[in-house]
């Protein structure tokens, strides 16, 4: 039996509501999407709640007061919920003891093998959507390492240069260009991201990762 419970999917869910928006509704739904064609993603709700504040848009929490769920405004915007991308979650997450997680690390084992990252174990749970998110995993554990060790798989720490890129932008993201080697370290052990020494090892120095990662940013732009 599969170690998590099945749930109708968020698409399954708003399928049976209908979308008739009040004016403040269709308002907040178009900040949505304003924000998400200016960064060409998904807005995340820490993201917006930011940008609310400089543009005086309606604040997530009011959103969710009208939808339901940060997810569910999202999905009315036109961007459907994937959880095994992204670290925010919905209000309602469903529960996971510990040995459902153990249950679930060993049939991953099974198909990928004892050692583990966080970017193999996101590509198998895209297979196995039911599966706990590696945010549930770390809450309940502790940490990433913790989790796999009792599990009796090896945790891998090596990070390609554009899993640190990734990390630094989704940071800069959030706390601006201003990012710190102090705030980025606080930040990665909240998030379960690549520790500052991954990233010294690769760059050689905190400012020629971030002078690296903000080009990268504005090159994008361009």
């Amino acid at each position: 039996m599969s170690p998590w419970k099945e749930e109708p999917s968020l698409s399954q869910t708003l399928s049976t509501k209908s979308h008739h928006l009040s004016t403040e509704q269709q308002r907040m739904i178009h900040c949505i999407r304003l924000l998400g064609d200016l960064l060409k993603e998904r807005p995340r709700r820490s993201v917006y709640r930011r940008f609310a504040m400089e543009q005086n848009w309606p604040s997530p929490e009011s959103i969710i007061r009208q939808f339901g769920s940060w997810a569910e405004a999202l999905a009315i915007a036109g961007y459907e919920w994937h959880g095994e991308t992204t670290v925010e979650l919905p209000d309602k997450m469903p529960k996971y003891t510990r040995d459902d997680i153990i249950e679930t690390l060993a049939l991953y084992s099974r198909d990928m093998g004892s050692i583990i990252t966080l970017k193999k174990y996101q590509e198998w749970r895209k297979l196995h959507p039911k599966a706990p998110s590696h945010y549930h995993i770390v809450k309940t554990f502790g940490s990433w390492h913790d989790a796999c060790a009792e599990a009796g798989l090896e945790a891998s720490v090596t990070y390609s240069k554009s899993e640190l890129s990734n990390a630094l932008r989704e940071a800069i993201h959030e706390m601006g260009f201003s990012l710190s080697f102090e705030a980025y370290r606080e930040w990665a052990k909240r998030n379960n991201k690549p520790s500052t020494k991954a990233i010294l090892h690769r760059y050689g120095s905190w400012s020629a990762a971030i002078h690296a990662v903000e080009s990268e940013i504005f090159s994008s732009k361009l």
